[in-house]
């Protein structure tokens, strides 16, 4: 984690090692202070390697993240060095303020884990930090798990601390970071916080323009599910569906792939396509899945992959009126299209791209004659 700066590494003891479940950045609402609070879990009553897990949070403040780093060596439990740190929980006020020059150091820290997950929090991570302090380990084992299960579960890729800071020396590395926000059953998922090469747009993507975007860059994991209703759909519009605007879906992702498609044009900027191939299990299609016909199968198709790409040019834009480039398309254009990139103004072109989604869509499983 952090604590460096005391200069006594020589003689830290072993027992000061620990693992850090949590490490929490936040700003001080009236002075402006960095707040920094990490969360360990000890055992209590320890009897032959048992014992009972209890959370303990430690919050210190100073004008910047290394000063506040420096008082860790002024505070009862002394300086405190974490070679292991599970999550870094960045409050949205912390990452609006302009967030990488404050965490740069991380990079030359000797025993600091810079490969960890950084996620966004929707609040005060030092109200939410503090409550937890004296509990069991409960909430932070479901904190960890649950951030971990956002990349394992295809619902959007987690973001390292190293990679969060070396963007802002890449003109094309945008990235999403994963923001998460309290519920009343813990912590849930609130969408993305979008950066443009290290530097926060105050730009934002629902929960569900979230789920376009790992549509649109063609993450392979599959197992994501969709449910909804298709939009003025004029297929299945029976009886059976209940549904005079469309009837509902749900579907299960097997494969996804996708391929950034560059049309140059005589004149003017190029048009781009993002083709996206989709192989999916459907478990609700309007009718139930083992009496469909493959009639009913191949218009069902179309009508997903229409309304799919109605759905993503929603994300797009999102993404164009932020200047945020998370599709790569500025990389591909650099990479593959030489001409046409020395030809743009990438920061002042990118929000004016034509970028036009086509989906593909098989249905896997219905058992059609």
């Amino acid at each position: 984690m952090l604590l460096l700066l005391t200069g006594c590494w020589d003689r830290m003891p072993l027992r000061d090692l620990h693992m850090v479940d949590v490490v929490g950045l936040d700003l001080d609402e009236k002075s402006g202070d960095v707040v920094l609070d990490f969360v360990v879990t000890l055992l209590k009553k320890a009897i032959q390697g048992q014992g009972e897990p209890i959370t303990e949070t430690t919050e210190l403040k100073g004008p910047s993240l290394v000063e506040a780093v420096g008082q860790g060596a002024y505070v009862d439990k002394g300086p405190f060095l974490a070679i292991n740190t599970r999550n870094y929980l960045m409050s949205e006020r912390f990452a609006s303020h302009d967030p990488i020059p404050k965490l740069a150091f991380l990079l030359r820290a000797p025993y600091t884990s810079i490969n960890t997950p950084v996620v966004v929090f929707d609040g005060s991570v030092s109200k939410l930090l503090k409550n937890i302090s004296g509990s069991k380990k409960t909430f932070t084992e479901k904190l960890n798990d649950f951030i971990l299960s956002l990349d394992r579960n295809g619902i959007m890729p987690t973001v390292s601390m190293m990679h969060f800071i070396l963007s802002r020396e890449e003109p094309l590395e945008d990235i999403a970071l994963p923001l998460v926000k309290q519920s009343d059953s813990g912590i849930e998922f609130g969408g993305a916080l979008l950066f443009r090469q290290g530097k926060n747009t105050e730009a934002k993507l629902g929960k569900e323009q979230v789920r376009m975007l790992m549509l649109l860059l063609g993450n392979e994991k599959g197992g994501q599910k969709f449910i909804g209703k298709l939009l003025g759909s004029n297929v299945g519009k029976q009886p059976l569906t209940g549904h005079s605007n469309g009837i509902k879906y749900g579907f299960s992702v097997k494969k996804n792939s996708s391929k950034i498609i560059v049309h140059p044009e005589s004149s003017g900027l190029p048009k781009v396509y993002i083709g996206v191939r989709l192989k999916i299990n459907v478990f609700d299609i309007g009718q139930e899945v083992h009496t469909l016909k493959p009639d009913y199968v191949n218009r069902m198709e179309k009508e997903l992959s229409k309304h799919l790409e109605v759905v993503s040019v929603a994300t797009i834009k999102t993404l164009q009126k932020a200047n945020c480039d998370v599709l790569g398309i500025g990389k591909e254009l650099k990479a593959y299209h030489p001409n046409i990139w020395k030809s743009m103004d990438w920061r002042k072109d990118y929000p004016r791209l034509s970028i036009k989604p086509h989906f593909d869509v098989q249905i896997l499983n219905s058992d059609a004659e």
